[in-house]
C-alpha cells in the first residue's frame, strides 16, 4: 500500500482516560483511506523554525469507516506535537501521510495463539484488529488470542469496555489490564506489575506462538529479551515502539 500525502480535518476529541485523549479526524477531499489494521499515519506539523517536524500515530478505528481517522495521543510535558494536537479546533487541518507499518496481521500466517503486549496508547492498534481478529476466530475455534494492556492505574486503561465486549463474545480472547502503580486489583481483568510479568503465566508455544509488542521501547526490549530466553526467535516478533519527544 503506497503513502500519499492529504489533508485532515479535525472532527472532535473524546477523552479516553484522565489524560488520553481520542483525536478523531477525516480526510478533506471525503476520498476513501484504505489502511492495514496496525497501521499508523504521519502527521508533518509546521515547526516555529520552519521545518516541517512529522510525528506519527497508530491508527485505532477499524478500515470499514473508510473516511474516519482515529488515533489515541498521550499528553507529552512541553511537547511540540502536544501543544498542537491538544489544542486542534473542529474544522481545522493538518497535512499527513500514509498508511505506513508493518505490525499487521499477515494473512499466510497461522498461529495457534496471537500474544497481543502493548503499553498506553501502544494498544491503539489492537483496537483496530479487532474485526480482523473477530473473522480469524470465528474461522478457526482453536486460534487463541491474549491481550495485555500495561498502564499504571486502572483509570488508566483505555478501550477497557471495548476489550471487555469482544473477550464476552469471543472465549477464545482473553483481555488482562496490568497496573504497575497500583497495589491492588479493583476488578477481574485487573492484574498488579508490569505487563511483561505475565508471559510465564501464559504457556507460550514458541514454535507457533506469534507475538507483537507496541509501546513503550522499555517495555519493548525486556519483552523480546524475555521471549527469546524462553525460545522465541525474532521472527516470531513483531514490534513498534513510541517514543516521547519534545520537538
Amino acid at each position: 500500500m503506497e503513502q500519499s500525502q492529504f489533508k485532515v480535518e479535525f472532527i472532535a476529541s473524546t477523552m479516553l482516560t484522565p489524560s488520553v485523549a481520542e483525536l478523531s479526524f477525516r480526510r478533506l477531499d471525503k476520498l476513501p483511506f484504505p489502511f492495514i489494521p496496525g497501521q499508523f499515519i504521519t502527521f508533518l506539523l509546521p515547526h516555529l523554525s520552519g521545518k516541517i517536524v512529522p510525528r506519527s500515530y497508530s491508527l485505532a478505528n477499524s478500515p470499514s469507516q473508510t473516511n474516519r481517522l482515529d488515533i489515541a495521543i498521550a499528553p507529552v510535558q512541553n511537547g511540540f506535537a502536544t501543544n498542537i494536537l491538544f489544542n486542534l479546533k473542529s474544522g481545522d487541518l493538518l497535512d499527513c501521510v500514509g498508511p505506513k507499518g508493518r505490525l499487521i496481521l499477515q494473512p499466510a500466517e497461522k498461529p495457534t495463539h496471537y500474544l497481543l503486549v502493548a503499553t498506553g496508547t501502544g494498544v491503539a492498534p489492537y483496537r483496530s484488529m479487532l474485526p480482523t481478529l473477530a473473522e480469524r476466530l470465528e474461522e478457526d475455534k482453536k486460534l487463541k488470542v491474549t491481550l495485555l494492556l500495561g498502564v499504571r492505574y486502572a483509570h488508566d486503561l483505555l478501550y477497557v469496555e471495548d476489550f471487555i465486549a469482544f473477550a464476552q463474545k469471543y472465549s477464545n480472547f482473553h483481555f488482562r489490564g496490568y497496573l504497575s502503580r497500583a497495589d491492588r486489583e479493583t476488578a477481574p481483568y485487573q492484574y498488579v506489575g508490569y505487563v511483561q510479568s505475565a508471559f510465564e503465566s501464559l504457556d507460550l508455544n514458541p514454535m507457533t506462538d506469534l507475538v507483537y509488542l507496541c509501546g513503550n521501547p522499555y517495555m519493548i526490549d525486556e519483552s523480546i529479551e524475555q521471549l527469546q530466553n524462553i525460545g522465541f526467535s525474532l521472527q516470531s516478533i513483531r514490534r513498534e515502539k513510541y517514543i516521547s519527544r519534545k520537538v
